[in-house]
């Protein structure tokens, strides 16, 4: 067996910190027959699904459309060229029996097309991916076959560091070094890939921020089978989500459960050109997804489809918003997707909203840690791809299912314009800003049971905005002193 791909029984003696209960470094794991890295470029742009989460997509009287996606990035062999341990040393050499202690090291040291695991444990510190690979050579992190890393604090993927992976990994973007925290990952390179992790920060912050004006604008970023979720301050105040797509080109996301973020799991602002984001479920966010731009830019030729959008606490699952005099976006659509009752918003403008599909909370069946399924005999069933929690602890039926309200998509009511026009800036901490701040749509609709999660999350409007601004001068203030 090549040393790259065997971990040896007996591990390292060096002290760590690490907690037994997390890992078993006395487990063998071994490679199976030495498999080139896989290129991220060979990733096709309609991902085919196993079967298991999707067949096919019936709509209102559309054709099926048939999903079908690479495999999962622990679906084939994996050569660990390097790796590293809790137990291990940064002299060391990042063989099998001479495992680096940091993944930094272990990042560090990977030449294009090279696979870095990391063994079992906890990696603190976060991670900058200081340099990248290529098309046919890309720079793999990733856990070591049969394990799960976790590395805390703020992972970022700098301009000029393209084409590199992280894969099955659990990345959780608090405990970071800086004194207020950052958006995790950041992601300004090109053909950045995050397949597989399990992402979260325990409310501080948002967690992806996709691109930037002043730091670098994402270009072809996967953002695939994740799951993310837990993203943003509480209670919520328009800033923080869980994917914020800010500037960057042919973004894709897809096959991910987005749940449980303060503010929208998806935002696209101002500057989202060529996004793809399918077969996701997006459920009790504050608000689903949103079209959006400022400053004479906009989002522009997104794709929306065949996602399962729900239960929104807040505001709408799809809406947009477009400050006054600003263009709006053009070739936009959301299509084909299963949404609550909380609905579709087109009264901004900016985007179209066709095929549809409304179900109601009784078709909506919880999967465990906030994801939803259709019901059996419901009209989104067989209609988008159903998303199980993979990370889950045990895919069991989630306590109760949110009580949407709200009208019916596409009646053409206009969300509340903000209040506070975006605050400047970029990585590294991110633009916060976002549209719009107005408080939940409802009226004689609304359940009392959404008022006092409505009351919780959000206590006066002038509160909110009143922190908004602090944090916007923070971070402008910080912006201009941060630099790597």
């Amino acid at each position: 067996m090549d040393e790259r791909c065997e971990v040896d029984a007996e591990p390292p003696t060096t002290p760590t910190e690490i907690e037994p209960s997390m890992v078993n470094l006395a487990r063998q794991v071994s490679c199976p027959t030495v498999a080139p890295a896989r290129a991220k470029a060979a990733r096709p742009s309609v991902r085919p699904r196993p079967l298991e989460l999707a067949t096919a997509l019936v709509l209102a009287g559309l054709a099926t459309f048939l999903l079908a996606a690479p495999a999962r990035a622990d679906s084939a062999p994996t050569v660990c060229d390097k790796l590293a341990s809790p137990l291990g040393s940064d002299a060391g050499s990042g063989s099998a029996a001479a495992p680096f202690r940091t993944a930094q090291k272990l990042a560090d040291s990977l030449a294009p097309g090279q696979v870095g695991c990391l063994r079992a444990g906890s990696y603190g510190d976060g991670l900058r991916f200081n340099h990248g690979g290529s098309a046919t050579a890309p720079i793999v992190l990733r856990s070591a076959p049969g394990e799960r890393a976790l590395i805390t604090g703020r992972m970022w993927v700098p301009r000029g560091s393209d084409y590199v992976t992280a894969a099955d990994l659990d990345l959780n973007g608090n405990h970071q070094s800086e004194s207020t925290p950052l958006p995790s990952p950041t992601i300004n390179a090109n053909h950045a890939t995050f397949e597989s992790d399990d992402v979260t920060n325990d409310h501080t912050e948002i967690c992806f921020d996709v691109g930037s004006s002043s730091y670098g604008v994402a270009d072809s970023t996967v953002i695939a089978d994740n799951r993310i979720h837990d993203c943003g301050v509480m209670p919520a105040a328009n800033h923080d989500h869980g994917i914020y797509v800010q500037a960057a080109t042919n973004t894709r996301i897809v096959d991910n459960l987005i749940t449980r973020n303060a503010d929208r799991g998806i935002q696209l602002y101002p500057s989202s050109t060529g996004a793809v984001i399918s077969g996701n479920v997006i459920s009790e966010n504050g608000e689903g997804i949103i079209f959006s731009g400022d400053g004479g830019v906009a989002s522009n030729d997104n794709t929306v489809e065949r996602n399962l959008i729900v239960n929104s606490l807040i505001r709408r699952d799809v809406e947009s918003w477009y400050p006054a005099g600003n263009p709006l976006g053009v070739a936009n659509v959301a299509q084909a997707n299963c949404v609550s009752t909380r609905g579709i918003d087109t009264g901004g403008g900016g985007f179209t909203a066709r095929n549809n599909v409304i179900a109601s909370a009784s078709e909506l069946v919880g999967t465990g840690e906030g994801g939803f399924r259709p019901a059996a005999g419901s009209a989104c069933a067989g209609a988008v791809p159903e998303v199980a929690s993979r990370l889950g602890a045990d895919g069991a039926p989630s306590d109760s299912a949110p009580t949407p309200v709200g009208k019916e998509a596409g009646d053409g009511t206009t969300s509340a314009p903000a209040e506070e026009s975006p605050s400047a800036g970029a990585p590294p901490e991110g633009t916060h800003g976002a549209p719009p701040t107005g408080s939940a749509h409802g009226g004689a609709g609304t359940g009392a049971k959404h008022a006092a999660a409505t009351r919780k999350r959000g206590t006066a409007a002038a509160n909110r905005h009143r922190r908004a601004a602090r944090r916007a001068r923070a971070r402008r203030a910080r912006s201009a002193r941060h630099k790597r």
